[in-house]
Order: C-alpha cells, then sequence, then structure tokens
C-alpha cells in the first residue's frame, strides 16, 4: 500500500510540475507564471491543510504532491538573482516583495475560506 500512495504523490507531484513548466514561460516585466504558480500552490495549501478531514495521505498528495511540484522556490531565487546581476534592482526587489506577499496572502484567504465553507 505504501507504494501506491508513494505512486500517487509523485505522479500529483509530476502534475503540478507540468502545470509550472506550462506557466514558467510567462514573462513580462516580471516573471508573472513563477509568482501564478506560487500564488496559487500557497492558496491551495491554505486551504487544505484547514479542511478538517483532509486525511494525512490527502495532505501529503495535494500539499507535498501537487503543490510541491507546482510551486518554486528555486525559480524565483534564480529569476531574482538574474535581476539583480543585470542591475535591474527595481525589478528585483519587486520580484522579491510579490513572491513574499502574494503567496502570504493567499494561504491566509485559502485558510479563511475552508474555515469559512467548512463551518
Amino acid at each position: 500500500m505504501i507504494v501506491v500512495a508513494f505512486g500517487l504523490i509523485a505522479l500529483a507531484g509530476g502534475l503540478g510540475a507540468v502545470l509550472r513548466f506550462l506557466l514558467a514561460g510567462w514573462i513580462g516585466k516580471l516573471p508573472w507564471g513563477t509568482l501564478v504558480v506560487n500564488t496559487a500552490a500557497s492558496f491551495v495549501v491554505g486551504y487544505v491543510l484547514r479542511s478538517a478531514d483532509a486525511s494525512g495521505f490527502v495532505v501529503a498528495l495535494v500539499v507535498t504532491g501537487f503543490c510541491g511540484g507546482l510551486s518554486t522556490f528555486s525559480t524565483f531565487s534564480a529569476q531574482t538573482v538574474e535581476y539583480f546581476k543585470s542591475k535591474q534592482i527595481w525589478r528585483g526587489v519587486a520580484n522579491i516583495a510579490l513572491n513574499f506577499a502574494l503567496p502570504t496572502l493567499a494561504a491566509l484567504a485559502g485558510l479563511y475560506l475552508a474555515y469559512t465553507l467548512l463551518k
């Protein structure tokens, strides 16, 4: 049974990674795709972790698997470093601010939504 669980978590992580790959190319003045996937994953994590009936397996499947594959701190970090290396300081600072503020607010929104819907 544990092998099946690991396989399902890996599959969920793969699905998240594919979705991230599809969105990662959305880059304008800032890497919007990375911001969107980090924010979306944080919202889902907040919702699932607040869900009263979320079992340990559901948390592992959705949070560790899907959201772990979807979100990416390393890409955000690399993109930010590139901004600073190319002397685009304001973009680097904006990227840091947005990638900390929006995912955090999204996680709180997910918590609140789950709390409200699952009373």
